[in-house]
């Protein structure tokens, strides 16, 4: 059972590598699972037995990125983020297919609202300034959209900032606007985490 698992585990990996490597070489829409099977040299019917089709081969192993950075927060606001950008620039070459100007759609749908759920969670902990009337999801959108358009930017320009420079860049530009909305003095006791929509 043990080899058995580890077996699992290496064609799993061996499949997530293939796929990672010919993302860099021809972006995510150019990829068959021809392609995947003959790089990760592995039978098709072994592909199926584990994976669907690309897509289910690509989420399942981009879940692992939230927990990554998830958690890393502490009590600044958007704290996730500067994880998120040392973690892009440490993936430089993926990160640059996957959200870049050759993205797969898939994938930028999924890492947009994973970026949106780690928002959303962090500004759930402020309370709205009195007399803004601006709703939560509006301001989840901007700063998703805020964060994934400083982070496209920087991996399809020179990108020789630092991610903590371009983490500095995107809190400037999120938090001047949720400011002028949100108290973002933490509130970990709001009467309800789901306050007005």
């Amino acid at each position: 059972m043990v080899g058995s698992d580890r077996r699992v585990r290496r064609t799993r990996a061996a499949l997530n590598s293939a796929l990672l490597d010919l993302i860099i070489e021809k972006g995510y829409e150019a990829v068959t699972v021809q392609d995947i099977i003959d790089r990760a040299d592995v039978g098709r019917s072994t592909f199926y037995a584990h994976f669907r089709d690309k897509d289910d081969l690509l989420l399942s192993g981009a879940e692992i990125l939230r927990p990554m950075i998830d958690g890393t927060a502490g009590d600044r606001p958007f704290g996730f983020s500067l994880e998120l950008f040392r973690h892009a620039r440490s993936h430089r070459l993926l990160y640059r297919a996957m959200a870049g100007r050759r993205a797969g759609s898939l994938f930028l749908k999924w890492f947009t609202d994973m970026v949106a759920g780690l928002v959303r969670e962090d500004l759930q902990r402020y309370r709205p300034r009195p007399g803004v009337d601006v709703p939560l999801e509006v301001l989840v959108q901007f700063v998703t959209a805020t964060c994934v358009s400083v982070l496209s930017g920087w991996l399809e320009g020179d990108a020789r900032a630092s991610a903590d420079d371009v983490d500095r860049m995107f809190r400037t530009l999120a938090l001047g606007g949720v400011a002028a909305a949100v108290d973002l003095t933490p509130t970990r006791d709001l009467e309800s985490p789901d306050r007005a929509q």
